[in-house]
């Protein structure tokens, strides 16, 4: 989803805001409207975000006790229950408004990458060089805790160039695991290959400190690239990576 796309559909939400002010309380169209864009704006902020959290805690009754006639009582709540329901969509179209200004502001692609966190299973991109044994492992270990590794080998070329096809990816990923594996020799050090060079770098870019490093114990990084720590493995054990991958994915709120 891209900004243009995102405000878009946040906009069609505020003008649905405007016919159900002359419904009631929990109408099918302010269910209907309650769910989707609740929906949509964890789609777009994540459901973790301030403004996921904001607009799920709108209250549209009334709360709290009051005094009154028996005889009005009922009509005096429903009054009430009135009153909190319009200020609810006051409320609700006030969040979106604040949302679309700082998608404006922004824009999708840094509001994605600083605190999406999606509503199923996350996507982890795992950036590799040869396929490997070990590689093997990070990613059946990646789908028996219930997520989804996305690597572009494994993936639709979809027309795109593998360079394009590796960013549109990331993009939609909640994180990255570089598997910096010996597979070139280097003057004599063995370091992992240019592309993996290269997502580290993009990786920084779009996802920040989302990302977990792993090294083979007799791979070297070159000298300008500066990973922040990794954890070292060899092919036949992988037990201190498996537990800093899933330490890293705590921290990041995907397990």
């Amino acid at each position: 989803m891209d900004t243009s796309d995102a405000v878009k559909s946040l906009q069609e939400a505020i003008g649905k805001i405007k016919r159900l002010r002359g419904q009631k309380i929990y109408s099918s169209d302010h269910v209907a409207f309650v769910q989707s864009t609740g929906l949509e704006l964890g789609r777009i902020f994540g459901p973790d975000s301030v403004v996921s959290r904001n607009f799920n805690q709108i209250n549209y009754s009334f709360v709290g006790s009051f005094f009154s006639n028996p005889w009005d009582f009922e009509t005096e709540r429903a009054r009430k229950n009135q009153e909190a329901y319009l200020m609810g969509l006051d409320l609700a179209e006030g969040i979106l408004l604040s949302a679309i200004e700082q998608l404006q502001k922004h824009g999708a692609d840094e509001i994605l990458t600083k605190s999406r966190i999606k509503l199923g299973g996350g996507r982890i991109f795992i950036s590799h060089g040869n396929q490997t044994l070990a590689l093997t492992k990070v990613e059946r270990f990646i789908r028996a805790l219930g997520l989804e590794p996305v690597m572009v080998i494994r993936e639709a070329s979809q027309g795109m160039s593998v360079d394009d096809l590796v960013d549109k990816k990331m993009n939609e990923c909640d994180c990255a695991i570089i598997l910096a594996t010996a597979d070139d020799n280097v003057s004599g050090y063995m370091q992992p290959r240019p592309n993996v060079i290269h997502e580290i770098g993009l990786a920084q870019e779009k996802l920040q400190n989302k990302v977990i490093y792993l090294k083979e114990e007799a791979c070297e990084f070159p000298s300008n690239v500066r990973p922040k720590v990794w954890e070292n493995f060899t092919q036949e054990n992988m037990e201190a990576a498996f537990e800093k991958i899933s330490k890293e994915l705590r921290a990041f709120g995907l397990l």
